[in-house]
């Protein structure tokens, strides 16, 4: 069964439409850093105090819309650059060069 799964997992992986989704796994941290601003902004008292007032569908299509766009500006960054800017950071700071 194990075997089974990581032929599908290695079939659905070689499609081309996900490449998408494995631009936005190389800028994972950035990503991440990036959704947790902009939704504590929107959700928090510092920012917009939207917290409990977006009825949670049309929170899930705003999530659902969000991550397209970081899908797209994931594939455009990386025609430029090798990383995302957080993980350019962090793997300065970790290996310091």
């Amino acid at each position: 069964m194990a075997y089974g799964l990581a032929a599908a997992v290695l079939l659905v992986g070689a499609r081309p439409w996900l490449a998408p989704l494995a631009a936005v796994g190389r800028m994972a941290l950035t990503n991440y850093l990036l959704q947790s601003v902009v939704f504590t902004t929107l959700a928090y008292s510092y920012g917009m105090a939207l917290y409990g007032r977006i009825p949670p569908p049309r929170g899930v299509l705003y999530c659902a819309a969000f991550f397209a766009v970081q899908m797209l500006l994931s594939v455009l960054w990386l025609r430029f650059f090798p990383q995302g800017p957080a993980e350019w950071l962090w793997r300065r700071l970790t290996y310091g060069r």
